[in-house]
């Protein structure tokens, strides 16, 4: 077979295209990674929340400044951010031990007694 010069540069485009490709997809899949890792520390945070509002009703019924309650993975640092004669407010700061932090405010009710969370 005789050789030409296109032979060469067709191999080095099929190459470079592949290469980008490549990269590319894995652009791709680390950035669904991080995404997929967030999604989770946010809900880990919220059901933590979640979780710790029943064992902190009476601190907030009381109307208490602020409070530190922790958790295996967690921290939340209960702040009193305002209230009327018919709720209190709390904004609440959630920080996982792998560096998450998530904010969310919770009001309550004082003559409903319902509590309502507001995600940030």
């Amino acid at each position: 077979m005789k050789q030409n010069g296109f032979t060469y540069v067709l191999c080095l485009y099929i190459t470079a295209l592949g290469i980008t490709t490549m990269l590319g997809t894995t652009s791709i899949f680390q950035t669904k990674i991080q995404m997929e890792k967030q999604l989770q520390n946010h809900y880990l945070a919220s059901t933590i929340l979640n979780l710790s509002i029943p064992n902190n009703i009476s601190k907030i019924q009381s109307s208490q400044k602020s409070f530190t309650e922790k958790h295996n993975s967690a921290i939340l640092w209960y702040n009193w951010a305002e209230s009327s004669e018919d709720s209190i407010t709390y904004a609440i700061t959630i920080q996982l031990n792998n560096g998450y932090t998530s904010k969310q405010t919770i009001c309550w009710n004082m003559k409903t007694k319902n509590l309502l969370v507001d995600t940030k």
